[in-house]
Order: structure tokens, then C-alpha cells, then sequence
């Protein structure tokens, strides 16, 4: 297995890497955008396809699909292509027979809406990296760092979860951990049963977890369906 499908296979579990991922091939996705002229589809927007197709195939992509660049070209170019004959759908459509300027208007301006929530979704994503990575970042953890610091079993994964929800469940840890700046190690590991050591291993990454799932990151929970939802205070109760 090569560098890139390391990390692909990675960032299929990790947003901090397919992030990361989506940045390092932004020069080659920018050159495909630029090369998929149309006159339907301006650069910007090209480009917009270009970086969701990109995600889109880092999730969808297995070692049996052969080379991932070549992969995400053929998707990208599938993707442009569907996207011109729906343009061509709609105008041909607005300008049939007993079309009027209200509806080609109408049209133009469905659109421009589909080409402003795509820039919309992308702006609101980089806006919760951009929070969740200062969040974090008064713990001592750094953004850049999610990818190496992320337990590679699942075993290791699960127990990192069920320490996060323990501190948003139990209210004297929560207090700890969002008033005191501290994630309470001791406690956790007498309440638990988990070993300290284990806890201080990925301390960083239980507090990356606690802040994710108690926080409004939509987005970026999006990427990772195990922590799609919002952990509430509730009786101290660990569930």
C-alpha cells in the first residue's frame, strides 16, 4: 500500500487528515478545475465540484479501484459532465416554447442558490475547523497533530469514547474539564476501571472527542457517523 492510499484509508475515519488531505491536492484539483471548461460553469463552481468529488472519493475509494488519482479524475469527470447536462436540462427547459423571461429567470436564479449553498457548506465547514481547532487548542492539543495522536484499534477508540461521554455525563467532571481546563485522569480511571496510563496516552485525543461531541460541529461530525451526535449533561448517569 503506497503513502496516499495510507493516508486515504486514514482519512476515512479522521476529518483532521482528509482535511489535510483535501489541502495537499488542492494545486492538482485547482488544474483539473481549470481544465474542465464549460461555459455553464464557471471556474469557481468547477472547482467546488472538484473539492466535494475529492471527498466524495477518499470515502468511497478501496484498493480494488486501482490508482485514487485516477479514480477521483474519472469521478470529477463524470461529475462536471452530469452537471453540464443539467445546466443544458434547464435551459433547454426555460427556453422551449412558450418559455418567458420570468422563467428563465427563475431558473437562472435556481442556480445561482445551488451554486451559493455548495460555497456556503464549504465556508461553514473551514468555520468549524477553524473553532474546534482553537478549542482544543487550550488544551494543549494542535490541530495538524488529530491524524498521529488518533488510536489506530478500534478497542483503543471505543474506550476513548466512553471516557468522553463519562465526562460530559458526570457533572464534577464536566466542571473539571470546561471551568478548570483539566481532564480529570485520576477520577476517570478510578470510575472506570481504566488504567491511568491509558488514559494519559490519548489524553489529547479523549479531549479532542469531549470538545467534538459537546460542541456545534455539524460538519465536521459529518465525516466520523460514530460521533455524529451531541452528548447532553444529564444525571451523572454514564450510559
Amino acid at each position: 500500500m503506497n503513502d496516499i492510499e495510507n493516508r486515504i484509508k486514514k482519512a476515512q475515519s479522521d476529518s483532521a487528515e482528509l482535511e489535510q488531505l483535501l489541502g495537499d491536492y488542492l494545486p492538482l484539483l485547482k488544474k483539473q478545475a481549470g481544465a474542465a471548461a464549460s461555459p455553464l460553469l464557471d471556474y469557481e463552481d468547477r472547482l467546488s465540484l472538484a473539492m466535494l468529488t475529492f471527498v466524495s472519493c477518499v470515502r468511497q475509494y478501496t484498493e480494488n479501484r486501482g490508482s485514487f488519482i485516477s479514480f477521483f479524475s474519472v469521478c470529477f469527470h463524470n461529475r462536471i459532465n452530469d452537471e453540464i447536462r443539467r445546466q443544458n436540462r434547464y435551459w433547454k427547459s426555460i427556453q422551449a416554447p412558450g418559455s418567458d423571461a420570468a422563467e428563465l429567470e427563475a431558473a437562472a436564479g435556481k442556480a445561482s442558490l445551488e451554486a451559493y449553498d455548495r460555497e456556503q457548506e464549504r465556508l461553514s465547514l473551514c468555520e468549524e475547523i477553524d473553532r474546534l481547532s482553537d478549542a482544543i487548542g487550550v488544551y494543549g492539543v494542535v490541530w495538524k497533530d488529530l491524524p498521529r495522536i488518533c488510536p489506530k484499534q478500534a478497542r483503543a477508540k471505543a474506550t476513548c469514547r466512553q471516557l468522553a461521554v463519562a465526562v460530559l455525563l458526570n457533572p464534577e467532571f464536566h466542571t473539571m474539564f470546561f471551568e478548570q481546563k483539566k481532564l480529570p485522569q485520576a477520577q476517570l480511571a478510578s470510575a472506570l476501571f481504566i488504567s491511568p496510563k491509558t488514559i494519559e496516552k490519548h489524553r489529547k485525543y479523549i479531549v479532542t472527542l469531549i470538545i467534538l461531541l459537546s460542541g456545534d460541529y455539524p460538519g465536521i461530525r459529518a465525516f466520523l457517523p460514530q460521533y455524529r451526535e451531541v452528548i447532553p449533561i444529564e444525571d451523572g448517569n454514564y450510559h
